[in-house]
């Protein structure tokens, strides 16, 4: 065997081969071995190096030329201060792979949108994490983890995902003057993020467990009673925190859940507007705004979180498509009590 692989020089040839030791043998081959790998190691360094190094050398222009492709998306997609065109992507998505924040444009793929109810601000915590470059809190729950939810996603197969408190700016953050702007353009557009996608809910708080006790559906904090989450329901929800039974969830616990998400996907699919409204109605929000910015993806609205809800409701009814107005003319059953008789207020 190791007259075979063994490859002497002419001095060590006139000697005796029965003086060849074993640790000479492996010595040499070691030796050998090392020296290939290193030639190929090399090589492929090399060889990557010549494929990217196009991209390399124009990286600033490449920054400059997306920042600028940005600077005219945000103008042409506001026009008089309404937004043009509300199919368009989200500003960030979270890079599961390399665990950060990136811009949307740094790929086509679509991010998989995840869905949760906030906890109430007692039972959640900001953290400032690398993920986001710590430009801002992140609020989650206080028994939830990025890095478990990112492992989740993951195994879901995705390689980018939108998460609001992560993508969304929040307040709190460094460059506090820059949210307001954002989310003239970006809160509008959430719905882009579930709009015929699969998504992913956490029914009873970002990354936490499915636990449908009891009293869930009369709590405010309910994922059916939040104002926003009714733009997030898809036709393929992807129930997540489900873990084996352990009691939690009875019979009639399970088949109200099971009922009422069919039917919200079901409403969703109609389009019609007093669907819509009537499921609003009965929704909770931290702001009352929200329950008319709520409606923005699926009728069509501008944010802007200093109106009230009446400012924001008459820019919504301008913002509908006709059809929507129509339905509101002609099926409304009394005259409106605002400043407009052909409307509700």
């Amino acid at each position: 065997m190791c007259r075979h692989w063994y490859r002497c020089s002419v001095g060590e040839a006139q000697r005796d081969p029965r003086h060849i030791t074993p640790a000479d043998c492996i010595a040499q081959l070691s030796s050998r071995t090392l020296h290939r790998a290193e030639r190929r190691l090399r090589y492929g360094l090399c060889s990557f190096a010549q494929y990217w190094s196009y991209d390399f050398a124009r990286i600033d222009y490449l920054l400059r030329h997306s920042e600028k492709w940005i600077q005219q998306k945000e103008r042409s997609t506001l026009v008089d201060g309404r937004i043009k065109n509300i199919q368009i992507r989200c500003w960030r998505v979270w890079d599961l792979y390399a665990n950060r924040v990136v811009p949307s444009w740094a790929t086509k793929k679509t991010p998989l949108g995840i869905s949760h109810t906030w906890m109430d601000k007692r039972d959640r915590v900001d953290v400032w994490t690398p993920i986001n470059r710590r430009e801002w809190p992140v609020p989650i729950p206080k028994d939830a983890n990025l890095d478990l939810i990112r492992i989740e996603m993951l195994n879901l197969g995705a390689e980018y995902a939108w998460l609001d408190v992560l993508c969304l700016r929040q307040e709190g953050g460094i460059r506090e003057d820059l949210r307001v702007p954002e989310w003239k353009i970006d809160v509008p557009t959430i719905g882009w993020v579930y709009r015929n996608k699969a998504v992913v809910c956490y029914f009873c708080g970002l990354g936490r467990p499915l636990r449908l006790e009891p009293g869930y559906f009369g709590s405010d904090r309910c994922w059916f009673k939040r104002a926003w989450t009714l733009q997030e329901i898809s036709e393929e929800m992807v129930i997540s925190g489900e873990t084996r039974s352990d009691g939690t969830l009875a019979e009639d616990i399970q088949s109200r859940f099971r009922i009422q998400l069919a039917s919200l996907q079901q409403m969703r699919g109609s389009h019609l507007v007093f669907d819509v409204l009537s499921e609003m109605k009965t929704r909770k929000s931290t702001k009352r705004l929200d329950l008319v910015a709520g409606l923005g993806y699926i009728l069509d609205l501008n944010y802007d979180d200093s109106r009230s809800e009446e400012d924001a409701w008459a820019a919504l009814v301008y913002a509908m498509l006709e059809y929507s107005r129509e339905n509101l003319l002609f099926f409304y059953p009394e005259p409106g009590d605002g400043s407009k008789c052909w409307r509700p207020s």
